[in-house]
């Protein structure tokens, strides 16, 4: 029992201590933006949306499992573009991923541990390319009106879905100060809930051939 106050203290002085580096907590926070650049019949087109990204790390002595570890946090919205009137390509939230792939894009270096590479990304601005192999999950809706409609889009083959002359020119991830994305992909999925979690269709009860719509979630696409 004494073990569990003492850790329930700590916890409740978390907010004091992170950022700070005092007995081993630290927190990081930095705003990113990933941008989609897409080739169609008519012109270039591009999109994104900028999110907060927040990591806390917590030292090795917390007496309980996840002690010592690095954990991250993602709030905003998913970037999108309008491809075609009224057909948009959506690259969803990885609901704190987005940290992994910042790590994945500006470092080569492997002699720098995590929180090196936080320090470096909460203070610089820049972009660079994000690498085919790091391209985050694309969407699309058949219905824009319809969760259900759902769609996987192949990155290397946006023609299978959009036709001919569609096609992923880049996607680029930006670190920079501009302000945290609100409201704009509400304006475009009117059917967003306030909970963010529920997938895009009810169960099934099924244990195999689980449609792709009960694999998407609200928050995919806005994170509060």
């Amino acid at each position: 029992m004494k073990r569990i106050l003492a850790t329930l203290a700590i916890l409740a002085l978390f907010p004091l201590l992170a950022g700070c580096d005092l007995l081993g907590f630290s927190e990081w926070e930095w705003h990113q933006k990933l941008v989609l650049e897409v080739v169609t019949p008519r012109a270039i087109v591009s999109g994104g949306s900028v999110v907060k990204v927040k990591v806390g790390s917590t030292p090795d002595w917390m007496p309980f499992e996840g002690g010592g570890g690095m954990g991250s946090k993602v709030e905003g919205e998913a970037s999108f573009v309008e491809v075609a009137p009224g057909r948009y390509l959506f690259a969803l939230l990885s609901g704190g991923g987005e940290a992994q792939l910042a790590h994945s894009v500006f470092f080569a270096d492997p002699g720098m541990n995590n929180a090196e590479r936080n320090d470096w990304l909460q203070d610089f601005e820049g972009s660079a390319a994000v690498p085919r192999s790091n391209d985050p999950r694309l969407v699309t809706f058949t219905d824009i009106s319809d969760p259900t409609t759902v769609r996987r889009v192949d990155p290397d083959n946006l023609a299978a879905t959009f036709g001919p002359g569609y096609r992923l020119r880049s996607v680029t991830l930006e670190i920079s100060d501009e302000p945290v994305t609100k409201g704009e992909v509400a304006e475009v999925l009117g059917w967003l809930g306030e909970y963010p979690e529920p997938g895009l269709c009810p169960p099934t009860g099924r244990t195999t051939n689980i449609p792709f719509c009960r694999r998407v979630h609200h928050g995919d696409f806005i994170r509060r």
